[in-house]
């Protein structure tokens, strides 16, 4: 089935290049424990994501926006967040995690 939302617009070149590393359950679907996106804010490295590791839209990042689902995170410079509109400097630490199962 073909997606009738328009694309998302292309992340400049001139935006930082991140290696966000993967933990839990998005590195197991994806693969590998690393994907390399550009992006200045969360939201772009979240749509760089779901290019980059596309076996994550769906059961990590939401396949309409991109952005997170319910029980993943972003963890940056060792602070956790979802806020899309952070801002994500260069040589930044990106981490994506799933929430811990409390108990």
């Amino acid at each position: 089935m073909m997606s009738t939302a328009p694309p998302d617009p292309p992340v400049p070149s001139s935006s930082p290049r991140h290696e966000v590393e993967l933990f839990g359950v998005p590195r197991l679907l994806a693969g590998h424990a690393r994907v390399t996106v550009r992006g200045s804010t969360l939201a772009e490295v979240a749509a760089g994501l779901v290019q980059g590791a596309p076996q994550l839209a769906g059961p990590v990042l939401q396949a309409q926006t991109g952005w997170l689902l319910p029980g993943y995170s972003f963890v940056v410079n060792e602070r956790f967040t979802r806020d899309p509109s952070q801002q994500v400097p260069a040589g930044a630490s990106i981490l994506l995690v799933s929430s811990a199962a409390g108990g």
